[in-house]
């Protein structure tokens, strides 16, 4: 694939995320040909020394790195600002390398890519990521008729009319926006890619899973996985209330908290119902650590608050977790999990999030892993919808193997 891009981020290059979400993609594009580069906004920028050593790393992988500053406060000025910046920036790297395509990661980064695509005709992607204005009502920070949140919808609908191609997380959203188009007019270009991940180190990692077992005293749990950010969206009081649920079913149990969140919420959710302290284990580990403690699990959580934004999104520990060869249990209500769990026979939804919802849920899970095939079956979930190599990757390429052409 012969071209280049612009891919424009706003979060640091070190954020989980990036590490998980972002630069997989942009190094399997770049395995495949194309030039990119990659501008990200820092919280906390690095040292020089720092920065000269990341951006060897990265240009040793075909990603030509640059960073600029991320303001905060007061926060429309701020961002503003770095909306400014940004356009500025993406004008000189587009010109300087030759970049063909101007690929935005959600709404900020579009208002950053859209001059450049107005102003030097670079093709714009749009990738919407999830529904910025519905995602902060849905969880009170703004007003749902307040002026950030209509001015963040009407720019959605801009980008998603201006750009030459989107890509978005779900069926589900796809269909709502190919339905909003224009009647008579020409069907958006718009390509679903879930999050995916890299399925090799899970596979790897499995191959060891007896003794990884051993080496964590695992033998004779059930251990239960939970992997991610905790609170906001991502529900401690659900992920405790299944968990306590299933430890009534199964004294073996035990949960393993994998996250970069503060835990506090998730253990005082746990001790309000009486889990006891040896039940359960949270704490940071690096991303290249997660295949390993993944591979070692059961069952994994995904907890999600139910609210209308989440028909667009696409939690990658769900990806993680069927990579690792997991049932995943999860709430109804997001993105496509519900028809990739139910149709593949590979999680419980829980439907009724109550004590007694979830102590039905409990025994489901028992009677679902009772099935031998059930962790093959997994794997091969992951294989097929959700591995970077296989879907994430070739949709990415196909993508601009289009807007290239």
């Amino acid at each position: 694939m012969k071209g280049s891009t612009l891919y424009i981020c706003y979060y640091d290059l070190l954020e989980p995320l990036v590490q998980t979400q972002v630069l997989p993609y942009l190094k399997e594009l770049a395995r495949r040909g194309l030039a990119v580069n990659l501008l990200t906004f820092e919280r906390r920028m690095p040292t020089r020394a720092q920065r000269s050593e990341l951006r060897r790393a990265l240009a040793a992988e075909g990603v030509r790195w640059q960073a600029r500053r991320y303001h905060r406060r007061p926060s429309l000025p701020a961002t503003a600002y770095d909306v400014l910046v940004g356009a500025l920036t993406a004008a000189l790297i587009c010109v300087r390398q030759g970049v063909a395509v101007v690929h935005a990661r959600s709404h900020v980064a579009a208002a950053m890519a859209w001059p450049v695509h107005a102003l030097l005709r670079r093709r714009l992607l749009f990738d919407v990521r999830g529904l910025l204005a519905e995602e902060y009502t849905d969880v009170g920070h703004w007003k749902a008729d307040g002026l950030a949140a209509r001015l963040t919808r009407r720019l959605e609908r801009f980008f998603l009319r201006e750009a030459t191609a989107v890509v978005v997380l779900t069926d589900v959203i796809r269909k709502e926006l190919v339905a909003a188009a224009a009647p008579g007019g020409s069907s958006p270009d718009i390509t679903v890619i879930p999050c995916c991940v890299d399925t090799a180190p899970y596979a790897a990692a499995l191959r060891e899973r007896q003794s990884i077992r051993a080496r964590l005293g695992w033998q004779d749990r059930l251990v239960v996985a939970y992997v991610g950010k905790i609170g906001t969206w991502y529900l401690p009081e659900e992920t405790a209330a299944f968990f306590a649920a299933l430890a009534r079913e199964n004294e073996r149990s035990f949960l393993r908290v994998l996250t970069q969140s503060d835990a506090a919420p998730l253990a005082l959710a746990l001790e309000r119902l009486g889990v006891p302290r040896t039940h359960w284990e949270a704490g940071r580990v690096p991303p290249s650590e997660v295949p390993t403690l993944l591979a070692g699990a059961d069952v994994g959580l995904s907890f999600i608050l139910p609210s209308p934004s989440k028909r667009a999104s696409s939690p990658t520990k769900v990806a993680e977790y069927l990579a690792a060869g997991l049932p995943v249990v999860a709430n109804a209500g997001i993105g496509d999990c519900d028809a990739l769990l139910a149709s593949n026979r590979v999680g419980i939804l829980v439907e009724d999030l109550s004590a007694e919802g979830h102590r039905r849920a409990a025994r489901a899970l028992q009677e679902l892993r009772a099935d031998p095939a059930l962790g093959e079956r997994c794997r091969r979930v992951a294989e097929e919808q959700l591995s970077l190599a296989r879907v994430g990757g070739p949709r990415y390429a196909g993508v601009y193997e289009r807007l290239l052409a």
